[in-house]
This record gives structure tokens, C-alpha cells and sequence, in this order.
């Protein structure tokens, strides 16, 4: 306060001869000139953010890139928020007078060494060879290859390794009517987007999350670097995005992402097999980024709550946004896809009262759901004796052990 050092002035870093002004805090300098300089060795991930920022000075949130969360609105007029790219959040401020100031840096400067050791999202090239599937290293770029009607999955999280993922994910998306079956996944590869983590995403154990994906900050990350390489590849014809389980959540952000900011992708075709979190979420994110479908949208199973629980939902919007007099789904297919449904949902319930009663449950009992789902795995054995419910239970509640049956024949 007695000091007579004056107060540093904040750097301008964009904006200096047209465009609005961006400016930065003395606190913040730093770290920005250290993504600066990694920028210009090549750095992919500090690329976006110094191009994001750059990006303000022309009056709109960088596309390709940006996932954005409002914060508060201050005294004065200015109004915080937070830019959350690969390895940053940057909070920033956009002040009055049409300008913004960046405030705070969280960057992890070794984000480049963590994608090498798989403990951050990337996409990779997965190819079958003579030992099974192999994957590249990290795309640097996180660019598709450049070849039409190229598949990407989009996988769940829970893998050991990105090898371990691609196998799993090429048993599993060539059930996919827009995979092009088993003979072409297995001759020509497919692109990987793998997210890390010890857990798996959605399903009735993230209950919240699975319902509200988009609002699961947990995958934003992820979801970012997926939206930027949906937005490279939007030049690529046919390029076919196809999520596993609970990959079905990343895609539904990226996919908002690119809606949010005007991006359509209708070249590009959408289909989620067995999605853990809400389909319906995921249907209307891809119908406001433009993508097309086939005849259908996503395969569930009939004991996958998460994916059943808003189907009725998801019929009902494919009527609206695909329906009309020259619309692609007909009420006659949504009044299909609704019995289809009614027969899934009654199969199920047929499967669950067998299985409680061998059990020697009562559905209609105050029995708390932890102890239900414990008895349901004690019968697991007298359940896989039941023929097709028992083949549904196991791909369900035991999915590795299905998908390496499966692989055996």
C-alpha cells in the first residue's frame, strides 16, 4: 500500500489492431507465455488453447475447441466464465465495454507426456492384425483419416489400455447397421476415441449422470477433443460415429458442442450401441449438429434401464424432427418401434420375475435394491439356463464375458 512501484499494466495479447481487446492479468502472463512457446514447437494441445484465446478478439467463442461455462455476473457489468480445453480451463472475463480479460490459468504444461502414457483422451487408429486388434500411437492431431465412410468409435471408459478397448469396441460396433458388419471393421480399421479411467460411464450406478449426460463435467475433457475432431473430419464424406456403451455420453457432448456453436456435420451418419446414458439426450444433440440416421438410432438392450427409460421419448422427437409429408421416419415405423418396445420393456419384466423368484425374491417385496441385485447375482448360474433371457443377462450384467464368447464364434 506505502509501495512506490507502479501497478504493472495488463498485456494486450489479441485484439491490438481490429477486433474486440483481450487482455491478460500480470498473475496469468506466465503460464500463457509458456503455452506460447510450446505452441510454436508444435504442441497440438497448447495450439488450441492460444488459438482459442486468440480467438475472442474476433467477437465469438472459438468453435472447433471451446467447451464454455458461464460463471457469475460481477458489479459493473463484466461477467466471468470458464474456457475448459484439453489440459486448461482458462477463466476469463468479458468486460463492458465489449472486451475480455483473461484472469486465471489452470494449465497442466506436461499434457503432451500424459496422451504418450494413455492417462488423457486421444484418438487412435485401431487395425486388426494376425494377434488381434493394435492401435497407433496417438494421432497428434486427433484427426480422422482422411477416407470416406471411415468408422470411429467412440468407447466407454474402464479399459486397461487402448489395445484392450479396441477389442472390446470392434466386437461390439460392428452390430451397428452403419459399421458395414464384421468383414469391414476387421479389414479396414477403424478410428478410436479412448477416454482413461478406472470406472465405466453412466448406467443405473451414475444414475444423475446418465440421465443428464451433458451436465457431467467429468467428461468435458474428453468430450472437447472429440467435438474438435468431428469438426476436422466435417469435410470427409460419410464418416460414421459410432459410441459403445458409456461412450455414448462423450458423444453426446461433442456433439452439443457443435450444435451450440453452429457447426452441422450432414455428410455424417450417428447410431449408439447400447448407450448407458440417455438416448434421447443424444438424439437431439445429433439432430442440432445436423448428423443423419439409419432406420434406427440406437440398439439397447432390454435389461439396460438407462437406455430403455426414455425411449417412448426419443420415438416421439425422430417423428417430429424426421416426420412430414417427405420425412424419412414414418408413423408407421415410430407405431413399429413403439410395439418393439413394449415387447423389450415386457420381456424384461418376464425375465426379472423369473429371476426374482429363482432367487426367492419378491418383486412386489420392500426388498432394497442392493439386495435385490445381490440375489440377482447368486442366481446368475440358474439364469444362464434360461436360454435366451440368460444370454440377455449375461451381455447386460456381464458384458467382457459376453463380447469373449462372442469373439469365439
Amino acid at each position: 500500500m506505502f509501495s512506490n512501484t507502479p501497478a504493472k499494466r495488463e498485456l494486450r495479447i489479441a485484439g491490438t489492431h481490429s477486433g474486440k481487446p483481450v487482455t491478460i492479468t500480470p498473475q496469468a502472463e506466465p503460464i500463457y507465455h509458456e503455452l506460447v512457446k510450446l505452441a510454436r514447437r508444435g504442441n497440438h494441445w497448447a495450439q488450441i488453447t492460444v488459438n482459442a484465446i486468440n480467438q475472442l478478439a474476433s467477437g465469438r467463442l472459438h468453435q472447433n475447441n471451446i467447451f464454455i461455462k458461464p460463471s457469475a455476473m460481477n458489479r459493473g457489468g463484466t461477467e466471468e466464465f470458464v474456457m475448459i480445453l484439453p489440459g486448461c480451463k482458462v477463466t476469463a472475463e468479458k468486460l463492458e465495454r465489449d472486451g475480455f480479460r483473461i484472469l486465471h490459468f489452470e494449465a497442466d504444461l506436461n499434457y503432451g507426456e500424459l496422451i504418450d502414457r494413455e492417462e488423457k483422451p486421444s484418438l487412435y487408429a485401431a487395425t486388426k492384425r494376425d494377434q488381434g486388434w493394435t492401435v497407433s500411437t496417438p494421432k497428434r492431431k486427433a484427426q480422422v483419416e482422411n477416407k470416406e465412410d471411415r468408422v470411429v468409435s467412440i468407447c466407454d471408459s474402464g479399459y486397461k489400455n487402448p489395445r484392450t478397448a479396441a477389442q472390446t469396441a470392434s466386437n461390439r460396433i460392428t452390430s451397428s447397421p452403419i459399421s458395414g458388419g464384421g468383414i469391414t471393421i476387421d479389414r479396414h480399421g477403424f478410428d478410436l476415441h479412448y477416454t482413461p479411467g478406472e470406472r465405466k460411464l453412466g448406467g443405473l450406478r451414475n444414475y444423475k449422470n446418465a440421465i443428464r449426460p451433458l451436465k457431467n463435467e467429468k467428461l468435458h475433457e474428453s468430450a472437447i477433443l472429440l467435438a474438435k475432431t468431428m469438426y476436422d473430419a466435417r469435410n470427409i464424406k460419410g464418416v460414421r460415429w459410432i459410441s459403445e456403451f458409456g461412450g455414448s455420453g462423450i458423444l453426446t457432448q461433442a456433439m452439443r458442442i457443435l450444435s451450440d456453436q453452429k457447426v452441422q456435420l450432414k455428410e455424417h451418419y450417428v447410431f449408439l450401441v447400447n448407450p448407458t446414458t440417455s438416448p434421447n439426450e443424444a438424439y437431439k444433440a445429433a439432430s442440432a449438429a445436423g448428423l443423419k440416421f439409419d432406420r434406427k438410432f440406437s440398439s439397447t438392450d432390454m435389461l439396460n434401464y438407462i437406455g430403455n427409460r426414455d425411449q417412448l421419448e426419443l420415438i416421439g422427437n425422430r417423428l417430429r424432427f424426421e416426420g412430414g409429408n417427405d420425412g424419412s421416419y414414418t408413423l408407421l415405423k415410430a407405431s413399429a418401434d413403439v410395439i418393439e418396445h413394449g415387447k423389450s420393456l415386457q420381456g424384461a419384466g418376464a425375465f426379472m420375475g423369473t429371476l426374482a423368484a429363482t432367487a426367492g425374491l419378491s418383486l412386489s417385496a420392500p426388498a432394497s435394491a442392493a439386495a435385490f441385485l445381490t440375489a440377482l447375482g447368486t442366481a446368475a448360474a440358474t439364469a444362464i439356463g434360461l436360454g435366451k433371457m440368460g444370454n440377455a443377462m449375461v451381455k447386460a450384467w456381464l458384458p467382457k464375458h459376453h463380447d469373449k464368447l462372442k469373439s469365439k464364434f
